[in-house]
């Protein structure tokens, strides 16, 4: 890919460890003097500041880069650690409570990620916590919760029927220490979007009962296993932001002495995701130099014909421009189009059009969902129009560059 240096300088620092060698281009492409307004404006606006200012603050040993762009990102990088250090001790109290009454939840994405992955919390953004448990654990997961001084919008979905994820929150814990609120997110499975729910197996059970114990702070977590946290990462990427992108990567790279490739390869066919699982690992190779065997990725490449369409939507340069420029009906396109199967896109369409009266009382926040299917189908045009015009100006600008 040809990019400006921008872009690359954006790439490189998107990793927790850096070689020589990109040591070495960081500081080049610093000298080149690139525009910086809108490096910063990418990292924030991928979820990368963080990071940035991490590799940044090390290498302009002359410092080239202004004084006014190091001190937002400086900003930026202590007020999430300032964030994440009590929103990761509340976490420790949840798990310890949980821990004594023997109720096995994971912990999904951000803190999770911080704390085992990127291994220096300021690196990660967290803005809330988010944990997997068992349907059938969940009435004791929200009464503990609630004991915890916790409360939930959602509170009368707490029910076996119940499959749609629940939000706790619990307002000025430890406001001394300046964490306002904080917002717990109850999943039941690894499929966070509607999208993709009626066509994936969900094995919260497996995913769990595979799910490794790891000592962070005098505190176990439960973390899941590479292959299923490669699968949950993937679910949630969505070619939206790079800060997705190098959660994979990293995992990729930590985990590889551990990763059970054909078991992902089977866990992807089995799931019908196996067109996602290759673009999202393409892009983490290409881009951040994730190491995927080609093996992997030719046994997940798509068929000729659904190939090329995904390619001519995805142009190949999804990243990093366009996924901000795109409203969030590219979302709606690419997991309706990438599933595996003819079948399984009019099962992601029915589902999008018609969701689970419990979904749409949980979505728009009102009781009475049955009076929401017109708005809702509205608002689904609506989006699915603007996703059209996104689509047709890129196609229309990459015509007009080549």
């Amino acid at each position: 890919m040809n990019m400006g240096s921008e872009y690359q300088l954006l790439f490189c620092c998107a990793k927790t460890r850096l070689s020589k060698d990109k040591e070495d281009k960081i500081r080049e492409l610093v000298n080149d003097g690139p525009d910086w307004d809108y490096v910063l404006q990418m990292g924030k606006d991928h979820g990368l500041a963080p990071l940035l200012y991490y590799h940044l603050h090390q290498a302009d040993r002359d410092h080239q880069i202004p004084q006014a762009i190091m001190g937002q990102l400086h900003g930026i990088y202590y007020s999430n650690l300032a964030r994440n250090i009590p929103l990761s001790y509340e976490l420790n109290k949840i798990l310890n409570v949980f821990e004594k009454k023997g109720i096995p939840i994971v912990v999904l994405r951000g803190l999770a990620l911080a704390q085992t992955i990127y291994e220096n919390i300021a690196l990660r953004v967290a803005g809330d916590i988010d944990l997997l448990v068992q349907k059938k654990d969940l009435s004791r997961v929200a009464k503990t919760l609630l004991e915890l001084k916790f409360r939930s919008p959602q509170s009368g979905l707490v029910t076996k029927g119940c499959s749609v994820e629940l939000c706790f929150v619990k307002q000025g814990a430890r406001g001394e220490k300046g964490l306002g609120s904080v917002v717990i997110d109850v999943h039941q499975d690894i499929t966070s979007s509607i999208r993709l729910k009626r066509i994936i197996k969900s094995d919260t059970e497996g995913v769990i009962r595979r799910a490794r114990p790891v000592r962070v702070k005098d505190v176990n977590m439960l973390v899941m296993a590479p292959e299923d946290l490669l699968l949950h990462l993937t679910l949630r990427h969505c070619f939206e932001r790079l800060i997705r992108l190098c959660d994979i990567a990293e995992v990729i790279k930590l985990k590889k002495s551990e990763q059970d490739w054909q078991s992902l390869v089977q866990k992807a066919k089995e799931s019908r995701i196996t067109s996602i699982m290759y673009y999202t690992l393409w892009y983490a190779r290409q881009l951040l130099e994730a190491p995927v065997p080609e093996y992997v990725l030719k046994e997940l490449t798509p068929n000729w014909c659904r190939k090329s369409m995904l390619d001519a939507l995805l142009s190949k340069a999804v990243y990093p421009d366009d996924s901000g420029d795109l409203s969030r009906a590219r979302k709606y396109f690419l997991q309706i189009f990438m599933a595996d199967r003819s079948i399984d896109v009019f099962l992601v369409l029915w589902t999008v059009m018609f969701p689970s009266s419990e979904w749409l009382a949980y979505y728009y926040g009102r009781p009475r969902a049955k009076k929401l299917y017109l708005s809702h189908l509205i608002n689904l045009f609506a989006i699915l129009l603007s996703g059209t015009r996104d689509i047709l100006r890129i196609s229309s600008k990459k015509s007009n560059n080549g």
